[in-house]
């Protein structure tokens, strides 16, 4: 598993330093907070080709996770994340997926049903996906929420398992 302290350092400047600033200041581009910066270098992600991350992108930093509002020319691109919101999705179900059911972002950057390998809680499902005799891939509506509880779930899973 790759914990977020072990992710990759920033390589260029941090976006978000100002000595200027002044608490009570919005910085967020939407005003609502829920668009971030990140280095490309941070993101985990699934590999297009060029190891770089794509527009639409599912992502994971830190413990935080989004979809890529930018495609990457190099590691130390600054690439805003939306971090919340309903977006389509590819999802690989490895079981039946269910309407509300928990996805997980794991470190190959691919989203799952199965919390093994997890990087971060992804988001939920908004819809169905059923599995016959082995993993299905199926994009599919997805409302994507940063949580930073990722240990709960995981426990939750290793103890209930999942539902048949």
């Amino acid at each position: 598993m790759v914990y977020f302290w072990n992710q990759e350092a920033e390589v260029a400047d941090n976006p978000y330093l100002n000595p200027y600033a002044e608490a009570g200041e919005e910085i967020s581009s939407t005003y609502e907070g829920r668009h971030v910066l990140v280095q490309e270098v941070v993101l985990i992600h699934a590999d297009p080709g060029d190891e770089l991350v794509d527009k639409g992108q599912p992502v994971a930093f830190w413990e935080g996770v989004g979809i890529a509002l930018q495609s990457a020319q190099s590691i130390a691109d600054n690439i805003p994340i939306d971090t919340e919101g309903i977006w389509r999705v590819s999802v690989v179900g490895t079981a039946n997926i269910k309407i509300g059911q928990s996805l997980f972002i794991n470190t190959s950057g691919v989203v799952t049903d199965d919390p093994t390998d997890a990087m971060a809680v992804f988001g939920y499902a908004l819809q169905v996906i059923t599995v016959g005799n082995g993993p299905v891939t199926a994009t599919i509506a997805v409302k994507v929420h940063w949580m930073a509880l990722n240990w709960i779930w995981l426990f939750w899973w290793l103890i209930y398992g999942q539902e048949p």
